[in-house]
């Protein structure tokens, strides 16, 4: 009688440090396979069709490896905001492969809507530009992580004659 009560004992044990393991096991996975963050800036934003109620914008992002791996990038996302108000969004729908230690342009469209942005123009100093935050994702790794990112900087509008009206 007692033996049988060390066995069910010795039952609940084990299951308790069974759940306990296939619990962490996921935490240690991540600490296994660091993620690689790129580095993300913005190159230019250029018009690609303006419409009445949409407009399409075409981001182009440089993205860097500094990492001793090259990068690979199965898609993404780009939300672009100016004065902290969401206007356009957009998806990267190609592959994208960074070398090690180097650097690839990639081009996202990005649709939304300008109009609300015309009443700021009159009440934004011109020299200050427009604040715009670029927040996004891409889509890396065996596990399809969604490594975040985030670029900042000042639009100036009206668009100068250079080929980006943009300062990181």
């Amino acid at each position: 009688m007692r033996i049988v009560a060390r066995s069910a004992g010795f039952t609940q044990w084990f299951r308790r440090w069974s759940i306990l393991l296939l619990a962490a096991l996921p935490l240690s996975a991540c600490n296994a396979f660091p993620a690689r963050h790129p580095e993300v800036q913005l190159l230019s934003i250029q018009p690609e069709s303006v419409g009445l109620v949409s407009q399409t914008f075409l981001l182009s992002l440089k993205i860097s490896n500094p990492h001793d791996g090259a990068l690979h990038a199965k898609a993404g996302e780009a939300r672009l905001y100016v004065q902290d108000r969401r206007v356009a969004y957009g998806l990267l729908d190609t592959p994208v492969d960074v070398p090690a230690y180097g650097s690839t342009t990639v081009q996202i469209p990005v649709t939304g809507n300008f109009l609300p942005l015309l009443g700021d123009l009159g009440s934004t100093r011109t020299a200050a530009g427009l604040p715009y935050t670029i927040k996004g994702y891409l889509v890396m790794g065996l596990f399809d992580m969604r490594v975040p990112f985030e670029v900042k900087g000042a639009l100036h509008v009206p668009l100068s004659p250079r080929p980006s009206a943009v300062l990181p």
